[in-house]
């Protein structure tokens, strides 16, 4: 970190000085302030939106007797949906920005729940749980990929719009 280059005669002489010029690299705890890029906690209902449809993924999984592959698919991407929209919410209530690398992640898993029945197959034959199990993977996976894109689109703009250093170092000029 470079200090600030002011002559020492530009201070109220009656001020009181920390002595930070005995040590370059000293900065005085009065000085120091964290950083919070995200102070108002936003966007955690977002991530725990996901986590709720990863729990609804999972739920219709044990509800509904489908084919293995299809119940093994709920599973895993539920519990993908739970991970990454609590690692996000975990974040985000810590007053850092979320990872638009996971809001990713959830956008794409999204897309797999959105396709997964198309890919794999009915399974589990024309029954009215199949179908319902089928339309609750869609639905969630609809909605999954909304709500992820725009979370990593909006992380992304706030990313760029805070500030890249993790303190902020005040001038105390005329102390």
């Amino acid at each position: 970190m470079t200090r600030p280059t002011w002559d020492a005669s530009e201070h109220e002489q009656t001020a009181k000085h920390d002595e930070r010029d005995r040590d370059a690299d000293a900065v005085a705890a009065r000085d120091v302030i964290e950083h919070e890029p995200n102070s108002e906690r936003r966007g955690t209902w977002l991530s725990a939106s996901i986590v709720l449809l990863g729990a609804v993924v999972i739920g219709q999984a044990i509800a509904v007797d489908g084919a293995t592959g299809q119940r093994w698919n709920a599973f895993l991407t539920g519990g993908t949906l739970i991970v990454a929209g609590g690692y996000n919410y975990a974040r985000r209530a810590d007053r850092d920005l979320g990872s638009t690398g996971v809001a990713a992640l959830s956008t794409i898993v999204g897309v797999w729940l959105v396709v997964s029945p198309l890919v794999m197959g009915p399974d589990g034959g024309r029954s009215a749980a199949n179908e319902f199990s089928v339309a609750a993977m869609v639905g969630s996976g609809l909605l999954v990929v909304v709500i992820g894109s725009y979370s990593a689109v909006v992380i992304r703009k706030r990313r760029r719009n805070a500030g890249m250093r993790r303190t902020a170092v005040y001038d105390r000029r005329g102390q």
